[in-house]
Parts: structure tokens; C-alpha cells; sequence
């Protein structure tokens, strides 16, 4: 299974149309598409789950329509793979620590075999206490980040989950 990792997408409903287009080719590749958070309009999560089945999350930008709908955070199965997923918040420092403590238990054992993670606008890929975590960046705003991004993420039976980071150009 291949899912497609995005997040801190931040349009405008009039953008929609032109960001979808700049990534459906990479988009229609896709098993599902995850959104990390700050989606910002309704209107997106539709446009995307014309392409592939969408599971989202809602970020610190995300206003009522959004909040209401979708969950702070999640976790899905796939292949027999446990998906974390959230926006994140706070400094982007130490981010990752702070998106990891929550999906660990009281025991401090992790939930899941991946997370993936947004609102730093930063792609990362790093492995903590054998859990993949993956920030696929953004791809409207490289504020801080050199390039705009996504992620990909591949799941199969049996294997390691396996991510990358895709730049868009």
C-alpha cells in the first residue's frame, strides 16, 4: 500500500483547484493520501478524496468546518502497519518529541509503527526506538524549509515501512 503524506497545505478555497492539479500526478499513485493538519478549507479534503481515499487530522490553522469534522489525532491500520497521525504544535523545536509522547502509552511503549506529523513546514524523516516518524513538509510553503514537499510512505505486508520526502518543483 502507498500512501501519500501531506500537510500544512494552507489555501484558499480559490487555490484548491491549482494545488490539486500540481500534485495529481504524484496524488493518483496513491493507495490514500494522509493530511497532517491545517488543512484551512473543507473544499481540499474533497478535491483530494477525488483522487484517493483521505484520512486527515486538523492543525492549529484549521477553523470550525475542519475541527468539528476531523480528530486532533488518529491512528489507522494498513498492511498491518499502526499510522499515527497528526498536525503537531508549539516551537518547531523539539516537535518530534513532543508528537512521539503522544502516541506512547503510560508504560512509554509506542502505539504505532509510524507517525506522521506536520506544522513545522520542515520535512523530516527519522527513526526513534524502531518507529518511523514523518514530517512531509509542505507543498505551498517553504517558510522553513528549503524546498516545497511531500511525503510518501510505503506500507507492504511483512516489511518495514519505508518513507520518503518528494520535492515539488
Amino acid at each position: 500500500m502507498y500512501l501519500a503524506l501531506i500537510s500544512d497545505t494552507h489555501v484558499g478555497a480559490d487555490q484548491v483547484t491549482t494545488l490539486v492539479n500540481s500534485l495529481r500526478e504524484r496524488l493518483t499513485k496513491a493507495d490514500r493520501i494522509l493530511h497532517a493538519g491545517d488543512v484551512v478549507v473543507p473544499e481540499l479534503l474533497r478535491a483530494l478524496a477525488e483522487i484517493a481515499p483521505v484520512d486527515a487530522v486538523a492543525g492549529n490553522m484549521d477553523g470550525e468546518e475542519i475541527t468539528n469534522g476531523w480528530p486532533e489525532r488518529g491512528v489507522f491500520r494498513f498492511e498491518g502497519h499502526r499510522v499515527g497521525l497528526i498536525h503537531g504544535w508549539g516551537s518547531p523545536h523539539d516537535l518530534s518529541r513532543r508528537v512521539w509522547e503522544r502516541f506512547t502509552g503510560d508504560d512509554n511503549q509506542p502505539e504505532v509503527d509510524v507517525i506522521v506529523f506536520g506544522h513545522s513546514h520542515q520535512p523530516l524523516i527519522e527513526e526513534r526506538r524502531g518507529v518511523l516518524m514523518v514530517n512531509p513538509g509542505s507543498p505551498t510553503d517553504r517558510r522553513w524549509a528549503p524546498h516545497r514537499t511531500m511525503g510518501w510512505l510505503e506500507l507492504l505486508p511483512d516489511k518495514p515501512p519505508k518513507a520518503s520526502i518528494i520535492r515539488i518543483e
